[in-house]
């Protein structure tokens, strides 16, 4: 019989192994998956906690301007140039070179920008375990209570000297204070003063009676920035300033003094977050104009108001009796109109002997409006205008046309724009017969008056015997037109209603007239309005007279309306102007 022996099962044996192993790996695998969650874990609390300190660094940052603030509003002479700390026990203070919270530790850096404004850097650093960060924000305060209360505008002027003098005017005392020289070698016959829309700057620019132009830097200050020739003997205006809107960059424009095709006119900038100081502008940059090839005489500037925005209109005149225009786009120059504008610019005796020609943005749509005079017989209409649409550096531009109902040539004219809408008034005097003619535009139609006074003092080379400007009160709005009336030694003005498309006094009657304390000599010479930014129910006239003297009278309007003129300058400002015509002198409001 045969015997059957039993082994052990081999595949029970390999089984059993089998499981084992497979607990251990599994095991492993969980202990990394648990690893691995538990990274997860710790590096998702570190983030929340990375975020949450940058949070509090930005708000810890923040805070620190917030106090710069009200230390600005409370005590702006403690914020001097240096770096503190902070500290807050009922008000905020400044403390050693910097303060701590927790990890965060935390300092404030001073510098000044100007004498009026102060640059403020709020920096946060701390350390979360990975590694040191920081958060740091800026900005600029300026000295607003010293601006507005008690700063008004400056006024530049030249007598004679080897110094240009200046007076700053107080708003809230309506007067001019006590004449001061600027530290220059030279003094002016003509005269730009320009302020800036963001900072308590302004710039200045005078042409000698050698054609030297010197450039001029003002914060509290005097600062002589720089000079270059642009010819002539100041019986021409051979550049202007203007400011940029948006970024307060200042723009100077000047004549080069050569004629031909190239190199006509040259410019130079300063970056708005730069104060005064050579350093701070630009080199000099040549433009070649396209339309025309004499040597520039005249040069003007307007600037767009809307915010937001850094165009710049300019428009010159050549001694070939040619205008064109250009427009700066922020950073260069171009758009100038495909053919010259004018060839036969109106004059008194001589080609350029006069400024003739005007410019302004539209203060809503931004479209660009420029008017002016062309030679014409007597009793024919002599003013010109071109607009360009569009509100941007490559606006389009229309045709040159000619307004109704003009009867007259226009040889000292003036255009200004209201600040609060797309508004422009218009006004100017011919030689060919001593008629004051007047405009309005509502931002798309001109509607004029011819003859609106037929006993207007007649131009003589040099003269500017009209100017425009704008006042607002509450809902009232009315244009001022203020001219040399012949023989007369007041101010002669007529304010125009457009809600009501109404002139008063009425065309053909006399004008309302305001007698000055001291009267002006007569004829009259150079006129300019310039209405305040800060507060548009009052404007600034000045005027220089056939005895060389300066004189300033402020009006203000109420909204019934009252029209208020005062002696701002209770006597003449200055008895002996270099010379008393093509801008003497200049006036500005600041703007902020």
């Amino acid at each position: 019989m045969k015997q059957f022996v039993s082994s052990p099962d081999k595949n029970s044996n390999n089984l059993s192994g089998f499981s084992l192993v497979e607990a251990v790996l599994a095991l492993g695998i969980f202990m990394l998956i648990a690893a691995v969650l538990v990274g997860a874990l710790a590096y998702a609390v570190q983030s929340v906690q990375v975020a949450g300190a940058n949070s509090r660094a930005m708000l810890l940052a923040e805070e620190g301007l917030e106090a710069a603030r009200s230390l600005r509003d409370t005590s702006y002479s403690s914020l001097t140039a240096g770096t503190y700390g902070l500290t807050a026990a009922g008000v905020w203070a400044l403390s050693g070179t910097s303060d701590n919270n927790g990890i965060f530790n935390r300092h404030l850096d001073v510098a000044d920008s100007g004498s009026y404004t102060k640059i403020i850097t709020s920096t946060v650093s701390y350390n979360t375990g990975l590694g040191t960060s920081t958060f740091s924000l800026t900005t600029q305060l300026t000295n607003w209570q010293r601006t507005i209360a008690a700063l008004g505008g400056l006024l530049l002027y030249g007598d004679g000297t080897t110094s240009t003098k200046y007076r700053a005017y107080n708003t809230t005392l309506n007067n001019f204070g006590t004449e001061a020289a600027i530290t220059a070698n030279a003094s002016g016959n003509t005269f730009v003063v320009r302020t800036s829309p963001l900072n308590q700057e302004a710039i200045a620019g005078f042409v000698t009676a050698a054609g030297v132009l010197n450039v001029l830097c003002y914060d509290g200050s005097w600062h002589q920035e720089w000079t270059t020739t642009v010819g002539g003997t100041g019986t021409t205006r051979r550049f202007d300033i203007a400011y940029e809107t948006a970024t307060g960059d200042a723009l100077v424009l000047f004549s080069n003094n050569v004629g031909g095709s190239s190199s006509q006119l040259g410019y130079r900038t300063k970056a708005g977050n730069t104060g005064c100081g050579s350093a701070n502008w630009s080199v000099n940059t040549n433009y070649s104009v396209l339309r025309t090839t004499g040597v520039i005489q005249w040069i003007k500037m307007a600037w767009d108001r809307r915010a937001g925005q850094n165009l710049i209109a300019a428009q010159w005149a050549d001694a070939n009796a040619g205008l064109s225009a250009m427009i700066w786009s922020g950073s260069s120059w171009g758009n100038e109109p495909s053919a010259v504008s004018d060839a036969n610019l109106d004059f008194v005796t001589a080609a350029q002997d006069v400024d003739d020609f005007d410019l302004e943005y539209e203060s809503v749509s931004g479209d660009l409006m420029m008017i002016w005079g062309t030679t014409v017989a007597a009793n024919i209409n002599g003013v010109r205008y071109r607009a360009c649409t569009g509100g941007t550096a490559t606006c389009t531009w229309g045709a040159t046309s000619t307004p109704a109902t003009f009867a007259d040539d226009s040889v000292n004219l003036d255009l200004s724009a209201n600040p609060n809408s797309d508004e422009m008034i218009f006004a100017s005097i011919g030689t060919n017969q001593s008629d004051l003619q007047v405009g309005y535009w509502n931002g798309s139609a001109w509607t004029n008056s011819a003859n609106t006074d037929t006993s207007a003092q007649i131009p003589v080379a040099g003269s500017e015997l009209v100017a425009t400007g704008w006042l607002i009160s509450g809902a009232t709005t009315r244009a001022i037109v203020v001219y040399n009336d012949s023989g007369t030694t007041g101010i002669n003005y007529r304010q125009y209603n457009p809600t009501g498309n109404t002139w008063a006094p009425t065309n053909g009657s006399n004008p309302t007239v305001f007698v000055p304390a001291p009267v002006f000599a007569n004829p009259q010479k150079h006129y300019q309005i310039t209405t305040n930014p800060l507060s548009k129910d009052q404007l600034m006239f000045c005027t220089s007279d056939n005895a060389s003297d300066l004189f300033c009278k402020r009006l203000v309007m109420n909204a019934t309306p009252t029209f208020t003129w005062t002696n701002s300058d209770g006597a003449a400002i200055e008895l002996s102007l270099p010379q008393s015509i093509n801008s003497p002198y200049s006036f500005a409001w600041w703007r902020n």
